[in-house]
């Protein structure tokens, strides 16, 4: 399960095998056994022959990129993208969505499964479309000799391939896509452009420049020209200040009757479907009542502890970034959650002594970042609780973190995928913990 980070060694001659492939990991790699030696191999699938050229090799295994296929797969699909050669944005579009979902699932259940002796349920993958389910994206600029490129970097290069449809993006985004190379096409400083970020709110369409120093007004002038022609909620970054320029400010809703409002730059889930999915299935694994207290850490801006707070007596959301507890404090005021309290606190480090860890918790939710939780699931089992949700967006820091909770007197009761990030490699899920 654990994520391969390859040496970029140069290569001075290159080497090319013949490679039968068996398997199929959760990133995307085609998997093989040449000498007892697993090899991990781009752009090839299960019971595809292959010639590929070595990339990088190892003692126990090595990395090599398929350039001929010589016997092809059924799952072999063409690309929905014609950026797909170049752009580094997706890596799977060549592999059916269901060998591509198959492969994350076997992944995650069959490394799971080896913890513990008791059965764990394993729940229905959690999908939705593949495609058009991008609401958040960050494009590059790149001004060279004279030429302006908005798009995506190539893979392993700082190369921009431009960019004018995506395959993944809300369609509403991919109507800005060209629109923003007229734009920028005619600005009278091309050099001291930065970045664009788009998020696709239920309000519309909010957009953020980053810009080497302040605009000048014809700039000024060109920027908000399309934000009122396109009805986008306009912020601008010069140095380390953001201004909001033009449009009201963007939010999402949850359940109907919840709106979260954000910033341009907060974290939200990029899948707004899946999302809704997310939080309501979490919701019914915690069997919520109305005499529970829940404990939500790492809570960002109140995703799930605001729709858990309306079913519940008592709900504390933890977050070690002081402006996204300010925020999550002002969404639940905003959304009338009189019986949820957020709290700064560092998770790294012991917390059952703060005065917000001293009540019970029956129930807790946590969405940690990439690199897990381990460093704060000792003060986590100090308080007891008899069920631990945990979302995970990286396999490898779930596994670690699983074996942590389970010799802490917890068994893993059921699990599920999500497919959160289509064609991509990354991989999202929700675990369900219960005390012995």
């Amino acid at each position: 399960m654990a994520l391969l980070y390859h040496s970029k060694k140069t290569v001075t001659k290159t080497e090319s095998l013949v490679i039968t492939v068996q398997d199929l990991d959760y990133q995307g790699l085609g998997v093989a056994k040449i000498n007892r030696k697993t090899w991990f191999v781009e752009n090839a699938l299960p019971n595809e022959k292959v010639k590929a050229v070595i990339l990088d090799e190892k003692r126990q295994y090595g990395l090599a990129r398929a350039v001929k296929i010589l016997q092809k797969s059924s799952d072999r699909v063409e690309p929905q993208c014609q950026f797909y050669q170049q752009c580094g944005g997706c890596q799977t579009l060549h592999i059916a969505i269901n060998l591509q979902r198959q492969a994350k699932q076997k992944a995650l259940f069959s490394r799971l499964a080896k913890l513990q002796v008791k059965p764990i349920e394993f729940m229905p993958m959690i999908i939705d479309d593949d495609v058009h389910y991008r609401r958040k994206v960050r494009l590059s600029i790149q001004y060279h000799n004279r030429k302006l490129n908005i798009g995506f970097r190539q893979k392993n290069s700082k190369t921009v391939i431009p960019i004018n449809y995506c395959v993944v993006l809300e369609e509403q985004l991919n109507h800005i896509l060209p629109k923003l190379t007229t734009l920028f096409s005619n600005w009278s400083t091309p050099k001291t452009l930065g970045h664009i970020e788009l998020v696709k709110a239920d309000n519309g369409v909010a957009m953020l420049l980053r810009h080497l120093g302040k605009l000048t007004e014809i700039n000024r002038t060109l920027l908000l020209d399309l934000a009122k022609s396109e009805n986008l909620t306009l912020f601008v970054q010069d140095d380390d200040n953001i201004q909001h320029l033009y449009g009201s400010l963007p939010y999402y809703q949850l359940k109907k009757d919840l709106r979260l409002q954000f910033d341009i730059r907060d974290f939200i889930q990029i899948n707004d479907a899946l999302n809704q999915r997310m939080v309501e299935t979490a919701i019914n694994w915690l069997e919520l009542k109305n005499t529970d207290n829940v404990l939500d850490l790492f809570c960002g801006m109140g995703n799930f502890t605001l729709p858990i707070s309306q079913l519940v007596k008592n709900t504390v959301g933890i977050e070690g970034v002081f402006a996204m507890v300010e925020k999550a404090t002002n969404n639940a005021l905003l959304n009338h959650c009189n019986n949820v309290r957020f709290y700064r606190a560092d998770l790294d480090q012991p917390f059952t002594s703060q005065a917000w860890a001293t009540q019970h918790f029956n129930k807790v939710l946590l969405d940690p970042p990439r690199n897990g939780a381990a460093f704060a699931l000792n003060a986590l089992c100090s308080l007891n609780p008899e069920k631990v949700l945990y979302i995970s967006c990286n396999p490898a820091t779930l596994v670690r973190d699983a074996e942590i909770l389970l010799k802490f007197g917890y068994h893993l009761s059921k699990v599920a995928m999500i497919d959160m990030f289509p064609h991509t490699a990354h991989l999202e899920s929700i675990s369900l913990f219960e005390k012995e």
